[in-house]
Order: C-alpha cells, then sequence, then structure tokens
C-alpha cells in the first residue's frame, strides 16, 4: 500500500513542479489563483515524510486554473474546431490596477476565479476579447449564463472556453463561424466549470 501512495505522490509532486515551472508562479500564487488553501500546497510540497497526497478536488481546481491536465508537464493544445486559446487565466502584475480592481471584484473569495476571454464566443452577448469574467465555481448554471466549462478531446487534451448555457448544450454567442458548433454538456467531453458572475472591461489605449 505505501509503494501506492509513494508512485501517486511522486506523479502529483512532478506535475505540480511542471504547472509552477510553466506558469512560474510560486506556490502562493497558484493556491491563490486556484482557490485553494496555501498550506495544503505547502504541506504537500514540503512533507518531509513524503506520503501526503493531493485530493481529487485539489488536483481539478489546480488543472483547471494552470491549462495543464493531472500529470501532464505543458500546457496542453486546443481540441480541434476551438480557437486556438479561447480563455485563459487572468495573470496581471499584483501591484498593477487591473489587479487591484480584479481583486476587489473578488471580494476575498477563493470560489470565484478571474479568466480573460480571447475569443469572439460571446460577442454578440456583449463580451468582447480582453474582458476579464469573474468565474464562480460553487455556483449552479441556469438557461443563459455564460459558463466556463472544459472540453476534452479524445487524446484527453483540454481547452478552457466561455459558451451560453442552454442546457443540454453549450452555445456560443458569435457570427464566427468556427465558434457555433454547439457542446453537448456529458460530464465527460465537456464539463461546466463555473459561472461568470461579473465582468471587467480593461481600458484600451487610444
Amino acid at each position: 500500500m505505501l509503494a501506492v501512495v509513494e508512485n501517486v505522490r511522486r506523479k502529483q509532486l512532478a506535475w505540480v513542479n511542471a504547472v509552477l515551472a510553466e506558469t512560474g508562479w510560486k506556490p502562493a500564487r497558484l493556491a491563490k489563483e486556484a482557490g485553494i488553501d496555501h498550506s495544503t500546497l505547502g504541506k504537500f510540497l514540503r512533507d518531509p515524510l513524503n506520503v501526503t497526497k493531493l485530493s481529487a478536488y485539489t488536483v481539478e481546481k489546480i488543472s483547471a486554473v494552470s491549462s495543464i491536465p493531472p500529470y501532464h508537464n505543458v500546457r496542453v493544445d486546443p481540441p480541434r474546431g476551438l480557437a486556438d486559446t479561447e480563455a485563459e487565466p487572468f495573470d496581471e502584475v499584483p501591484t498593477s490596477e487591473l489587479w487591484k480592481a480584479v481583486d476587489a471584484l473578488k471580494a476575498g473569495r477563493n470560489d470565484v476565479n478571474p479568466w480573460v476571454l480571447r475569443s469572439r464566443a460571446l460577442e454578440n452577448a456583449g463580451y468582447l476579447p480582453g474582458d476579464v469574467l469573474m468565474v464562480d465555481i460553487n455556483a449552479t448554471p441556469e438557461m443563459g449564463d455564460v459558463v466556463c466549462a472544459q472540453v476534452y478531446d479524445r487524446a484527453g487534451r483540454v481547452e478552457t472556453v466561455m459558451r451560453l448555457f442552454e442546457y443540454p448544450f453549450l452555445v456560443a454567442a458569435s457570427l464566427d463561424r468556427k465558434l457555433m458548433r454547439p457542446l453537448l454538456v456529458d460530464n465527460d467531453r465537456v464539463v461546466v466549470r463555473g459561472v461568470a458572475i461579473a465582468s471587467m472591461r480593461p481600458r484600451r489605449a487610444a
């Protein structure tokens, strides 16, 4: 049994270190972005007995915020048929005015994560590329809500997208033909991860 624990921990440790290297974040920043307790991650990384494992919930939260599937060591390519990068975690210098505004919108809630929209998937709903969407990972989506979802292809690669929730589908509000294919929510290939509860549009330079 101990060998199994050590094997799982070794894979998790290599994965978390890869996430830190790929994002350039410190463990405290990763914990904050993922919405997990920083002590949980710290205990895992510093465990002198080499037996502590991450829960499935913690692994899922880190994977969602980093776009690196569990036990992979790099960000994955988007599945075919999606934009190159439709949404990505908000990553801004903590001292910037934009970061301060986003932090105020979070209001100290660890279950609300900021994502930057990078595609035209919601342009007809009033959201433009570059908008920052605040995603509540504990909210239950209702018809017409803007949701954050993960789409997996057959190779297990994942892309994070923003769509309108029209159960049982996720649909784009866009004239971009390559984004108009509805996505069937099946909790296997297309998984809703949260609901957008607020948004902010950074000032564009003239």
